[in-house]
Parts: structure tokens; sequence; C-alpha cells
């Protein structure tokens, strides 16, 4: 879908100038930030929708949709295509995206919060895009090779937090398999991850359920 749409796009640029496309486009005079807005749509596999930026005459998507009117492309499919994508993405934005946690049965003893902050994200192993789409079966499968992945890239050992003891796989933001050291499933967790407790005081720099959608 998307890439016949890239397909036509690029060779219909290809057959132009880019200079005159830009003028075209309402740019009487293209900068150098003009001709690398275009090569960046050109590249992107979602055509710079994923991106908020602006020059002050077009929006992403409105960028987008004038360089397709002026390279002659049938807008009325061009539309279809354009919407199909921000759909696509919009999904993608909102779906809460699966993850895995490494467990250390972590207890802060003299290890400074700037040293844990900076190292937190060793604890967390995310999944490529679109993983979220496949079937609960096919995620689990995915997060049990991972994790044996993990193990052999770490030999185990997970730093300043210490000895890996097990996964958390969450596949819903409060529902997570436990996953031993060879990815065998040994239970179920409903709920959080309990936070960092220092000197007896809840610490919120470790929060696992609190991670954005889009991670």
């Amino acid at each position: 879908m998307i890439d016949n749409f890239k397909t036509d796009l690029v060779l219909r640029v290809a057959a132009m100038p880019r200079e005159e496309i830009l003028k075209a486009m309402g740019y009487p005079r293209p900068t150098s930030a003009n001709m690398e807005r275009l090569q960046s749509v050109l590249n992107d596999p979602d055509f710079g929708l994923t991106e908020s930026g602006f020059d002050f005459k077009y929006s992403s998507e409105g960028f987008l949709r004038a360089l397709c009117v002026v390279t002659g492309m049938d807008m009325a499919l061009a539309d279809h295509r354009i919407s199909r994508i921000k759909k696509y993405l919009d999904e993608e934005r909102e779906a809460f995206k699966p993850y895995l946690w490494v467990d250390t049965g972590f207890k802060r003893r003299s290890e400074p919060l700037f040293a844990l902050a900076v190292c937190e994200h060793q604890r967390y192993l995310d999944f490529p895009k679109g993983f979220w789409r496949l079937s609960i079966d096919r995620q689990l499968g995915r997060a049990q090779c991972r994790v044996r992945e993990h193990v052999y890239e770490t030999g185990g050992d997970l730093g300043i937090w210490g000895k890996i003891k097990q996964y958390w796989f969450y596949y819903k933001k409060d529902a997570a398999y436990l996953l031993a050291l060879n990815g065998v499933v040994t239970g179920k967790h409903s709920g959080h991850v309990a936070n960092l407790v220092v000197d007896s005081r809840e610490m919120e720099l470790i929060e696992v359920g609190s991670r954005e959608p889009n991670r």
C-alpha cells in the first residue's frame, strides 16, 4: 500500500527539476532547507507525517499534499493513501507497546541516584515497531527468544543492577508474564512493579507501569 504510493511519488519527483517543484509549491527562491525537507520526505517511510515540523508555509501533511499536487498525482488516490497512512500512524501512537522489564531484585544501598537514573534504560527491552499488532502467542514467543538473547549478551549480569533473576513481559499496561532466564513462563503478574524504595521513602525514579504508550 505505502510502497506503491512511495514509488509513484519518487518517480514523479525524479522526472522534474527539484527547484521547479519547490517553486510550484510556493517557494519563490528555494533554499537548502527546502531541498533538505523535500529529500527527507522522500526518504522517510512515513513521508514526514510523524514529525510536527513546519516552515511557516506547510505542516508535514500540507507539504506532502502540495508535493503530490505539483507532481501530478491523482489527488483522490493520494488523499486516500495519506489518510490510510495517518490512521496507521495514529494507531501506532496510541497503542500500548509491549516490553520486557529485567528483574534483578535490586535494592539500593550506596549507589548514587544519578547513576541509577543514567542506567535505568538497561532494565527495559523494547520490541520493533508494529510488534504490538502480533497475536499474544507470537508476542510471547518472540519475548522468550529476546530473553534468551539478552541473557547470552549480558551473561546474566546487569552491572549496577546486579544478577538477573527473571524477566517481566508486559503485554498490557498492568499485566505481565514472568519469564525465567531460559525464556520459560513461570507465572503472571497484575499491576505495576513496585517503585524503588530509598531511606524508607518511595522514590518515583523507577516505575515500570508508568511508561508512556509509545515506549
